[in-house]
């Protein structure tokens, strides 16, 4: 009999977080929840902290999930401790810049489906992305890499870099899952 799995899904704008857990859940049916979807209301207005964290909470009590995304620093905490699995995919800047540009370009023919209605990525944004981008990478990705090393003795803490390979994690992930 599988066991159920929690995945935390993290890592830079752009570097394909969401993407990944998409092809993850369709290889082992696990539900897939986009933080997106839940720190941007329509037309990108914050969802406050307070009510962001209580819906981030309840989903870490559900049996089995996917979860992908940075937001609150407040709830890394929290989403690493809870999940059997943690995923960083340290893409580099450019690599995310470019997927970036790329998804900007899509959404001018569909609505991206990782994001709330009314929260296109438009390309009046590419210097604003490129700039979350550099911020992430000089200061939310050296914190979050100390913090996982607090989890790598008691997580399967799993760093994904530009060039990794689907199948191989795949495996990793079913290997853990039996």
């Amino acid at each position: 009999m599988k066991k159920k799995l929690k995945i935390a899904i993290i890592g830079n704008a752009g570097a394909g977080k969401s993407t990944l857990a998409v092809k993850i859940s369709e290889k082992i049916s696990i539900p897939v929840f986009h933080l997106d979807k839940i720190l941007w209301k329509p037309n990108w207005v914050r969802t406050p902290e307070d009510e962001f964290v209580e819906k981030h909470d309840e989903i870490l009590q559900k049996e089995s999930w996917i979860i992908d995304g940075v937001a609150y620093k407040s709830t890394y905490e929290r989403r690493f401790e809870n999940a059997d699995v943690i995923i960083y995919l340290d893409s580099s800047p450019e690599k995310c810049f470019e997927n970036a540009k790329k998804r900007m370009h899509e959404d001018l023919e569909r609505p991206n489906p990782f994001v709330n209605e009314n929260c296109p990525y438009g390309l009046e944004f590419v210097d604003e992305q490129k700039a979350v981008i550099d911020s992430y990478h000089n200061e939310y990705r050296p914190i979050i890499l100390d913090m996982l090393k607090n989890f790598e003795d008691r997580k399967l803490v799993i760093y994904l870099n530009d060039e990794y390979s689907f199948d191989d994690l795949l495996a990793k992930l079913q290997g853990d899952n039996n």
